[in-house]
């Protein structure tokens, strides 16, 4: 009977977290029911074995590889199961971070353009317009001409609002309302809005927040459901107690910007749908608006690992995600929700291949790394393959004593089901950690891809607003003067000030003149840079661009205007304010790239449940040759060469890839995506700049211990369990030492043993293992790796032990596995000796293959009462040679 925490499923005990799921995952139910089989044949053999006289009674067996049966089905079911969840829970997190990444930007956005001083300009005078237009008589020409001139300056503003969102394209309206919340001017002409009764109106002008964020229906975009628009009330001054003259609002491509995040985070053959959900559960983002669409509630439990819904008539599995927020930001209180159809949760994808493309040393090391498996998994291949050990051995021993022939073949199936149940566990498990394995490197890819995504997003925000700054009416007033006074370059240097206090993500920003003099700066500690003249590169072609689209970017170098260390610094032109096409400076802004890129590389880093970054897990942002732009470890210092061969550096635009390296004393998983640009920037504005993101996770140590091989006993091996008709044959008792396939005459061979007791003696041959105790008598163990010119391993106290008879007393050979015992027809028997043989070899005989037989090796048959003295033989001559007095130095050696 189960616990509370298990139940039974198709009589195999698992967790009852699994419940309702594990009929789901089609890999682990078909090993449940391979297993299951197999223990139908166990029940066959076992009732067999106890009719046949044998003395083999298989029921500890059966019942130990039943319980490893529950133990492998579980492991497997919960490994499978949080594979799939950690996979819902990635996209979740990151569906509604990346947004509010991309929304904090718009909170400064509106805070800032509210106080633009042609908006604030306009405003007085529309108001002044709009007054004399109430007293104006209808009809009149006054009446026309204030109407003509109000027509003007709003068509003025509305090409300002052009510029604007040709540079901030997220947003596809821009409104400005007075403080009744009439509308005066509006980018979208065709968008028929007048007056709005919308409560925002009112509580931007009051509200003590720095700006208005509503994401539903509203009268200013009448008809077009819910939106989300950011409104800020625009006042005389940017004093806090300063009289409100409007309302500023902007609209932002919400469903655009989701379509966009959901392609980035879907694949081919993806079944799962990505949503947005406000804070009651109703979906305001879809992937799939077909299949979960908008408005459609859903049940969500965001402390869940995982949960089973139910939605129109069909089960999904689904995990829910609360953001992280980001610099205090959290928005509306939005979630990230995941769902995906049960039928196809557990389809098993990415694993195919795996062994072709990594190095079976590397797989091998990072299947048996405690870091990713549970020592519970990790146990059940040991316990079944000491289970089976076990078996062969009762099987062996049984065909060592056994004459009749239906006797042997018995035993031999008994010890094929065994083979058989072992190699189900053996692939089971295989098979989980390739799947584990090829799990991280699509992991490590995801994440790289989400890193440099957020870096192409956020320095999209950096070229657009040098291009909107450049553009201040001030600025251009200024610089279109004959000369700047040390007032003017004051007024300049506030602003900057200000501005630099809403967007802290620059170091500093600092306003040139056509030749290229540095005349304010925002940040008041570098103010000892005023005066001077750039003579950079960065200066000399931001002075040359030609248009309000246009901007610079310097490369990614060591630059004094950022303290001597490295970064981007963007560049747009400023020009007159009377002949736009006329270059009267510039302004730079310096990116504060070393923590801003640092945060960006750890927010992308993998994590645990609890939302550590995994211990050694480090990211990097690098360009096509090496060079480091960012690294969360201090490895790799900026500026710097990566210095590792990933392979990464030819991925084309938007590309990526994963694979396992070795680096550091350890197997990493590295994941890399190269730069794809996000919106316009990088894509089609002729800025040209590949970086490449890669995530490191540590796999497993290197070992440098030298890998011996083993063989095992196949089944269907190629020799014959038939007892031949006459005495011309011999029996050999069959094992393995190494990659050797050795045999003894099965008349010299008592049993097949694993002792208790065994002790080393002092003073003995290398060859020597210890001593222990058997049928009363004392066993000497010896191991022949050595003669078989084998290298030497650690003794395991597991491995078989075969007792034969040498002369007239016992002695134990250690093995590493045991093999076949057919019956040799002497015609396959070849005693003949070379003249190349040693004379003190210890062969007896040499088994050919059979003719046309698969099995192509020979089978080498040890004489054991040769073999001692052989050994014994080789002592005394070590010792003789030992005891000989050395030739003086220099004397000739013979």
């Amino acid at each position: 009977m189960g616990t509370s925490d298990t139940l039974q499923y198709k009589d195999v005990e698992i967790p009852a977290t699994l419940a309702g799921l594990i009929n789901h995952m089609a890999d682990v139910e078909g090993y449940r029911e391979e297993l299951h089989n197999l223990g139908n044949q166990w029940d066959l053999l076992t009732i067999l074995g106890q009719m046949s006289g044998t003395g083999t009674d298989m029921t500890g067996t059966r019942q130990g590889f039943l319980r490893l049966t529950s133990e492998l089905l579980s492991q497997l079911g919960l490994e499978t199961l949080k594979k799939t969840t950690q996979e819902l829970a990635g996209k979740a997190q990151v569906a509604v971070d990346i947004v509010i990444r991309n929304l904090f930007e718009r909170t400064a956005d509106i805070g800032f353009l509210a106080t633009d001083d042609d908006i604030r300009e306009f405003l007085r005078t529309a108001a002044d317009l709009n007054g004399q237009l109430a007293e104006a008589a209808p009809g009149s020409e006054a009446e026309r001409e204030l109407a003509d001139l109000l027509a003007g300056h709003v068509d003025r503003l509305v090409a300002r609002f052009r510029e604007y969102v040709a540079k901030y394209t997220v947003y596809f309206n821009i409104i400005l309302m007075d403080t009744e919340g009439n509308v005066l001017a509006q980018l979208d002409r065709d968008n028929d809005i007048r007056h709005s009764a919308d409560p925002l109106v009112a509580e931007s002008l009051t509200t003590a927040a720095e700006y208005v964020e509503v994401f539903r229906e509203s009268d200013l975009l009448a008809g077009r459901g819910d939106s989300l628009l950011y409104a800020y009330r625009v006042a005389e001054t940017n004093e806090a107690d300063s009289a409100p003259l409007g309302v500023l609002c902007l609209c932002f491509r919400f469903q655009n910007e989701m379509e966009g995040v959901f392609r980035n985070l879907g694949s081919e053959g993806d079944w799962s749908v990505m949503t947005l959900l406000d804070r009651t559960g109703r979906v305001i983002a879809s992937s799939d608006a077909y299949h979960v669409p908008l408005g459609a509630v859903l049940d969500f439990d965001v402390e869940a690992k995982f949960t089973i819904t139910r939605f129109a008539g069909r089960q999904y599995l689904a995990k829910t995600c609360a953001t992280k927020g980001y610099q205090g930001f959290f928005g509306l209180g939005w979630y990230g929700h995941v769902m995906i159809p049960l039928e196809h949760a557990f389809n098993q994808s990415g694993s195919a291949g795996l062994r072709q493309q990594v190095d079976q040393a590397i797989l091998e090391a990072v299947m048996n790394d405690p870091r990713l498996f549970s020592e519970k998994l990790r146990s059940i291949p040991v316990q079944a393959e000491n289970i089976q050990r076990e078996l062969e051995r009762t099987v062996w021993n049984g065909n060592v004593r056994e004459s009749d022939a239906q006797s042997k073949v018995l035993l031999w199936n008994i010890s094929d089901a065994g083979a058989r149940t072992k190699m189900v566990f053996e692939q089971s498990i295989g098979n989980l950690h390739e799947t584990v394995v090829s799990g991280i490197l699509n992991d490590v890819e995801f994440q790289a891809a989400l890193a440099v995504d957020i870096m192409d997003r956020n320095l999209y925000e950096r070229a657009n607003d040098c291009r909107w700054w450049a553009l201040t009416s001030a600025f251009r007033k200024i610089l279109s003067q004959p000369s700047i006074s040390t007032l003017d370059a004051e007024t300049i240097g506030a602003i900057l000030g200000y501005i630099n206090g809403l967007y802290t993500v620059y170091a500093n920003l600092f306003v040139y003149d056509e030749r290229g003099r540095i005349l304010a700066v925002s940040d008041p500690g570098e103010s000892r840079i005023v005066g001077n003249a750039l003579s950079d590169d960065l200066s000399r072609v931001t002075l040359s661009l030609k248009g309000s689209q246009d901007y610079a970017v310097s490369p990614f170098e060591a630059t004094s205007l950022y303290g001597g260390r490295h970064t981007y610094i963007y560049g747009a032109a400023i020009t007159d304010i009377a002949r736009p096409e006329r270059v009267v400076g510039g302004i730079g802004i310096v990116f504060d790239s070393e923590p801003q890129f640092r945060e960006m590389l750890m927010d992308s880093l993998p994590r645990s449940e609890r939302g550590d970054v995994l211990e050694g897990c480090f990211g990097v942002f690098a360009d096509r040759k090496g060079k480091v732009i960012s690294c969360t470890s201090p490895r790799f210092e900026v500026g710097g060469t990566l210095g590792v061969d990933t392979g990464f550096s030819c991925l084309a635009r938007g590309e990526g890839g994963s694979r396992i390296i070795e680096f550091d004393g350890s197997y990493y998983a590295v994941g890399a995506r190269c730069s794809a640009g996000y919106r316009e920037y990088k894509v089609d504005d002729g800025y040209k700049n590949d970086v490449i993101a890669m995530v490191f996770e540590p796999l497993a140590e290197v070992s440098e211990r030298s890998r011996t091989v083993v063989r095992r006993r196949e089944i269907g091996m190629g020799v014959s369990h038939k007892r031949a008709t006459g005495a011309d044959c011999i029996e050999l008792a069959t094992f393995y030492i190494g990659d050797k396939w050795l045999g003894i005459n099965a008349i010299h061979v008592d049993e097949a043993v694993t002792p208790s007791g065994l002790t080393t003696m002092p003073g003995t041959p290398d060859y020597v293992i210890g001593k222990f105790v058997h049928n009363d008598e004392l066993i000497t163990v010896i191991d022949i790796r050595t003669q078989l010119r084998l290298p030497s391993v650690r003794f395991d106290p597991k491995a078989p032990i075969v007792v034969v008879r040498a002369d007239n007393a016992n002695i134990g050979i250690v093995v590493d596995a045991l093999g076949e015992i057919p019956e040799i027809c002497m015609d396959r028997v070849d005693r003949a000796s070379s003249v190349l043989d040693s004379q003190k070899g210890y062969v007896d005989c040499i088994i050919k293959p059979e003719l046309h037989s698969e099995q192509k090796d020979l089978l080498v048959v040890i004489d054991p009462t040769r073999l001692v003295k052989a050994l014994i033989c080789g002592l005394k001559d070590d010792e003789a040679d030992a005891g000989r007095p050395k030739p003086p130095a220099g004397s000739p050696r013979r």
